[in-house]
């Protein structure tokens, strides 16, 4: 497991850089698949099971917006409108400095300094699996125990979450490991965007400067 040396650095080892930078990396790209996952899922069987209403344009219209622009335009954004122009999150550092490494005012610091990132990642990943969920959801509809639980009367947030929604998500979650390797394909610009210390950055840094071990 000996993959080289930087050619700037000799004292500086690829798998130093690993273990260093790939938490922060991991800890991103996990929590942003987890939302976009959960919050699509909900959507999109919403979308299905209320087709035709006013909430399926709503939210077909914020899957429409979210899902054409990339993931580091909406980086852009945010860093404009949160971190510069109101300065509610910070841009850059993945924790403050003074505090202690441990304890709860640190993880929440932590995640304080990954808000917009995490949330940049999942704008548009919840698009993306809102859409899959809803067509997924659409043909569990046509099923005979979907016919049966409602003709039985059991009421509709029941046969949402217990017959619909459970059933019609199995075949996104094959989908789980290719999306968090898109995720963490996309964390250099992201992670360059917002400062953020991962090792998306560090990739960037090093392609900069031609060190290519």
């Amino acid at each position: 497991f000996d993959l080289g040396t930087s050619m700037r650095r000799p004292d500086i080892t690829v798998n130093l850089l690993i273990k260093q930078f790939l938490p922060w990396t991991l800890f991103v790209s996990s929590i942003a698949l987890a939302i976009s996952f959960m919050v699509g899922i909900f959507l999109g069987s919403t979308v299905a099971w209320k087709r035709n209403g006013l909430l399926e344009g709503v939210i077909s219209s914020y899957i429409v917006v979210s899902s054409s622009a990339p993931d580091y335009l909406w980086g852009m954004i945010l860093v404009f409108i949160f971190g510069v122009k109101f300065k509610i999150f910070p841009v850059q550092g993945n924790y403050d400095i003074l505090l202690e490494l441990e304890g709860w005012p640190w993880l929440l610091n932590v995640l304080y300094h990954a808000a917009l990132p995490i949330i940049a990642y999942s704008i548009v990943q919840i698009g993306g699996w809102a859409l899959a969920m809803r067509g997924s959801s659409i043909s569990v509809l046509g099923e005979d125990y979907i016919y049966a639980a409602k003709a039985r009367g059991i009421p509709e947030k029941i046969i949402v979450k217990r017959y619909l929604r459970k059933n019609a998500m199995l075949p996104l979650i094959t989908s789980l490991a290719m999306s968090f390797a898109a995720l963490f394909g996309g964390s250099p610009i992201i992670e360059t965007i917002f400062n953020y210390p991962g090792l998306g950055q560090q990739f960037g840094i090093f392609i900069a400067n031609r060190d290519y071990f």
